[in-house]
């Protein structure tokens, strides 16, 4: 595992890979799969060919925070997963924050010896074998390495529109990421670059709330205030969209606004997507296929704005 607590993006990823391996999020491909989509337009568009497995399951570390089961088992999911992977000679690309967070963590885990034996020891019999080879990413990360690139691609420019950035605690927690945990700035960048203008508001770095655990126990005390606190900023700063890269924000922010204005806590309408829709949707993939109509907040009036029939297939 990465020692530095932030690493430059030289050093984090030197050269734009010519493959990759996506995990795929259970949450995202169920919630909002065209999250995929985006991901494949993006990395089409820049020659990288996106990889996934059907062998591949969920990271396990949702189930492993509610303490559904012991620790092993979720390193032995984490060493199968990875070795599919390494059967490719591929990096581990995530979209989701979780994912990213749990993969990193039960990774290094996974450097003992030890720990790794009796891993490989369980998932043995079925024909895996992990050995550690393959790095994980946040695609992220590749966004923001292609921004340059992806700028000179653009179809529909974001003319202005007021976009919230948010980050999510699970990636800028981890060692070895991007940017400082106190002040990021690479999703402003990246927003920049797409001609868009970033709205910085008061509760930019909080967490969305939807923490496992807090949601399913304590979500009218706990989860819906923050997130109340959290929207009404965004709302406060006139933000015409709210950007997340974690499918599980996105469902705190997205499906939990209807339910804050049936508790008589504020109207709320601000869309809330992936940032790589939002990427891909400037590089010109479709709202259809961009999976646009999962939302429950709809985009209509960001279509509108940007020039863009929502009904285009292409």
């Amino acid at each position: 595992m990465n020692k530095k607590r932030v690493m430059s993006l030289e050093e984090k990823l030197p050269s734009v890979p010519e493959a990759i391996y996506l995990f795929r999020s259970c949450t995202g491909t169920l919630q909002y799969p065209g999250v995929e989509n985006a991901i494949r337009h993006i990395c089409g568009l820049m020659g990288i060919e996106v990889i996934m497995d059907p062998d591949q399951t969920c990271c396990s570390g949702y189930l492993l925070t509610c303490s559904a089961y012991l620790p092993e088992f979720s390193l032995a999911v984490t060493a199968r997963n990875h070795a599919l992977a390494e059967k490719r000679n591929l990096d581990i690309y995530t979209f989701c924050n979780g994912c990213y967070a749990y993969n990193c963590e039960f990774a290094h885990l996974l450097e003992d010896q030890k720990t790794r034996d009796t891993a490989n020891q369980l998932i043995g019999r079925f024909g895996y074998n992990y050995q550690g080879r393959a790095k994980v990413y946040h695609v992220q990360e590749l966004y923001y390495r292609l921004k340059d690139r992806i700028a000179e691609k653009m179809v529909y420019p974001l003319k202005g529109l007021r976009v919230a950035a948010h980050y999510g605690c699970h990636y800028l927690l981890q060692e070895g990421v991007i940017d400082d945990f106190d002040l990021p700035t690479f999703h402003e960048e990246i927003l920049q670059a797409l001609g868009a203008t970033p709205v910085y508001y008061t509760e930019r770095r909080a967490c969305c709330g939807y923490g496992v655990g807090k949601v399913f126990t304590h979500k009218e005390e706990v989860v819906l205030p923050h997130l109340l606190n959290k929207l009404s900023s965004i709302r406060d700063e006139g933000a015409q969209l709210i950007t997340t890269v974690c499918p599980g924000c996105n469902v705190a922010m997205d499906r939990e606004q209807p339910h804050l204005s049936q508790m008589g806590r504020g109207e709320f309408q601000i869309p809330v997507i992936d940032l790589g829709q939002l990427i891909a949707l400037s590089l010109g993939a479709s709202p259809v296929k961009l999976g646009f109509n999962a939302n429950t907040i709809k985009l209509d009036g960001i279509l509108e704005y940007l020039g863009i029939d929502k009904g285009a297939q292409v």
